[in-house]
């Protein structure tokens, strides 16, 4: 399990900040997810959600690090420097990009809130695709640590997902 990935707030910290859920839907512990890369921590610590919605925005203002129609995924940086992988569904890549609609590229600025990709949800559980959507930390060694949030549901744009701690 990844050592940045709190329970709790920390008591001793110097800054937080928080960052809004890309997904709409039911929170999920990423420790409890079926993808073995992002339930090791393998990836950074984050967030899972279990969501029905076809839309994907951005959690911060920034730039996009690049876009993986195979995965269903982003990889995002805050103008800040935080760096985030945001990933729909379970494995995909056997769908070869289908239904996943991307119009950003690498280097393309991004606002909060911002569409980032949409999918057809509906279409993905057809094919057996799970539909937990999945937002981790990339570069969280400068962190004390991240604690997801302790809602049940988020909604995208609107509610955090994760509150960073330095």
């Amino acid at each position: 399990m990844n050592n940045k990935q709190l329970q709790y707030a920390p008591d001793n910290f110097t800054k937080q900040f928080v960052t809004l859920s890309p997904f709409s839907g039911q929170v999920i512990p990423l420790s409890h997810v079926d993808e073995p890369f992002f339930k090791g921590g393998h990836m950074g610590p984050g967030a899972a959600v279990s969501s029905t919605s076809n839309t994907v925005v951005s959690p911060f203002a920034g730039t996009v690090l690049s876009v993986s129609p195979l995965d269903y995924a982003i990889d995002i940086q805050s103008t800040a420097g935080l760096k985030c992988k945001i990933k729909y569904g379970g494995d995909t890549s056997h769908l070869h990009g289908a239904q996943f609609v991307c119009s950003l590229k690498r280097g393309d600025k991004i606002t909060l809130k911002q569409v980032l990709f949409t999918v057809n949800a509906a279409w993905l559980k057809q094919r057996g695709v799970s539909n937990t959507c999945l937002m981790t930390l990339l570069n969280a060694k400068a962190l004390t640590g991240v604690l997801p949030t302790h809602q049940k549901y988020v909604e995208a744009g609107e509610d955090t997902l994760l509150t960073l701690y330095l």
